[in-house]
């Protein structure tokens, strides 16, 4: 199966991160070549199956599927994988259009054996009838951001419980959260919220003194929905000038302005570090 670069940024790893000093397993020179872009991936047909799909590869689209529609954005993880695709299907149905949420596992990717030669030449099958598609729930976006909160507010909650039993714990766990949360005012850490490759694109890229340094211009996942690293533009103006280099997320946080709107990535090198890594290469 072949990995997915998706054009987008995110930061799914501990706060911690951008004050990390080694850079070793930073950086990728190159693109893996069975590599897919996101522009390839998201608008891709999605195929409805009722029977048992087990071959890895068939002869071009089989008379037995349906076209449901099409892949409209990635949903993230924080810890990396792929929580699901969003898929706009309703015309086969004989019904309005409607965005819905599929689980990344119930999608299979399906070998073209017609052109062989051509890697990138796959097709994206599900198994399911037309009555649960028909009663697939739309996709709230609204109810995301509350579970969220919900969960920030729980763990604030316990946290706060166990700390009030222990001056001790207390102040021990303080100082840690000092060292520990990359802060900036007016900006709070993503800890929980899921992020989407639609959101994140061309989100801004800063040193730890604030300083803009470029961009994040997309997202390597392995063929298990990991994110492997990410591929960042630096320095460059109006698109001219800028040199790609690949980074290793744990060595980045992302912060969200508290308004909810604009998205930031912070990492620990400097400008001038990064315009000395190697180019990245597609």
């Amino acid at each position: 199966m072949k990995n997915l670069l998706l054009s987008t940024a995110i930061a799914l790893t501990p706060a911690t991160a951008v004050l990390a000093d080694g850079h070793g397993d930073m950086f990728r020179a190159e693109a893996d070549p069975m590599a897919i872009h996101a522009s390839e991936f998201i608008g891709m047909r999605v195929y409805r199956a009722e029977n048992g799909q087990d071959a890895t590869e068939y002869n071009g689209v089989q008379k037995e599927w349906d076209d449901i529609g099409e892949i409209n954005d990635v949903v993230l993880n924080r810890d990396g994988t792929v929580d699901s695709v969003l898929v706009d299907i309703g015309g086969f149905l004989g019904m309005g259009e409607n965005q819905v949420a599929v689980d990344m596992k119930s999608v299979k990717f399906v070998a073209d054996s017609s052109t062989a030669e051509d890697l990138s030449d796959f097709f994206l099958v599900m198994e399911a009838s037309a009555d649960v598609l028909k009663e697939a729930p739309t996709y709230d976006w609204t109810r995301q951001a509350d579970a969220a909160t919900d969960e920030m507010k729980q763990d604030a909650t316990a946290a706060a419980g166990e700390i009030k039993n222990d001056a001790d714990a207390m102040a021990e766990n303080t100082e840690e959260t000092v060292k520990d949360v990359f802060e900036r005012d007016g900006f709070a850490n993503v800890v929980a919220t899921d992020l989407t490759s639609e959101e994140l694109t061309g989100a801004p890229l800063y040193d730890s003194n604030d300083e803009w340094i470029g961009e994040v211009s997309q997202i390597n996942l392995t063929n298990d929905g990991k994110v492997k690293s990410i591929v960042a533009d630096i320095g460059g103006f109006l698109g001219l000038g800028e040199k790609p280099v690949e980074l290793e997320l744990s060595k980045m946080d992302v912060l969200r302005a508290d308004d909810g709107g604009d998205l930031r990535a912070y990492v620990s090198m400097s400008k001038e570090e990064l315009e000395q890594l190697p180019d990245y290469e597609q």
